[in-house]
């Protein structure tokens, strides 16, 4: 069946080491979207993030996937199509721990990241971000309003396997809980994955799976893998996402996602 649809993880996979986009890349994509196939972005960073990576690609008003699922908006127009999160009390709860344990926890609200101070590690994980960090002090720990997700940052695998297990133990039956790659613990709604996004843009489109490919990296992306008719991963992934993909490709340092769409559209 014909691929109507390329779903594109950023971080490690579309994006170089460096954070760039190669111009190979780019015009690879360019011409496979004036073909008429639909690219999607889809990404484990917040939107003004996605935003400005997606809209180098030169490719209109189109919908990116956000916070591993949790939103979908339009790149230029700032649209939204949906907007999900975790539920304040749950929220409030999950902070209660992480401030008990003391957990590096950062919390998304309406596109902005949030601490309660700052921290050494804002520098280091900063370029992942295209907004600085704010500080709530006390209110950090005592949300309003639902949370988009919250990410837990620890340098050491123990620790991030020792938070991973309590928040799914404590609320597996709200949350998911995955590891989108180098020092984090992702924690978002029940439900919620780039997967979950990916089929509601299907439907819309009135898409199904088979005609979809994705590209991925980490086991954030695994789940738009299973949804896809096919999947790839990049050589350099991680294991649980090279076992998940159906083909492995290129590095994200040569090209591996242009490389697999220009053998299929290019010609």
């Amino acid at each position: 069946m014909q691929v109507k649809l390329a779903a594109i993880d950023l971080d490690g996979t579309l994006l170089r080491d460096d954070m760039t986009i190669s111009d190979h890349s780019k015009n690879v994509i360019q011409k496979i979207a004036k073909q008429g196939v639909h690219i999607v972005i889809a990404t484990g960073r917040m939107f003004d993030s996605a935003q400005e990576k997606a809209n180098q690609l030169a490719l209109g008003d189109i919908p990116l996937i956000c916070y591993t699922g949790a939103w979908i908006m339009f790149s230029q127009s700032g649209r939204a199509l949906i907007q999900e999160g975790i539920t304040a009390e749950t929220t409030k709860k999950i902070l209660a721990i992480a401030r008990e344990n003391h957990w590096l926890a950062h919390t998304f609200y309406n596109d902005q990241i949030y601490l309660p101070a700052p921290h050494p590690s804002e520098e280091i994980y900063q370029k992942y971000r295209s907004k600085k960090v704010k500080y709530l002090g006390e209110k950090f720990y005592h949300p309003e309003e639902k949370s988009t997700r919250i990410i837990f940052a620890s340098p050491y695998e123990s620790v991030r396997y020792q938070i991973r297990e309590r928040m799914e133990k404590s609320f597996g039956e709200e949350i998911e809980v995955v590891f989108p790659g180098d020092d984090f613990v992702d924690v978002h709604k029940k439900g919620i994955d780039k997967g979950w996004a990916l089929s509601r843009l299907c439907k819309w489109w009135n898409l199904s799976k088979e005609e979809v490919i994705s590209f991925g990296n980490t086991e954030n992306d695994i789940s738009m893998m299973k949804f896809s008719g096919q999947s790839w991963a990049v050589s350099n992934a991680d294991k649980v996402a090279l076992l998940a993909a159906d083909h492995i490709c290129d590095s994200n340092e040569n090209d591996g996602v242009a490389r697999v769409l220009e053998s299929l559209f290019i010609k």
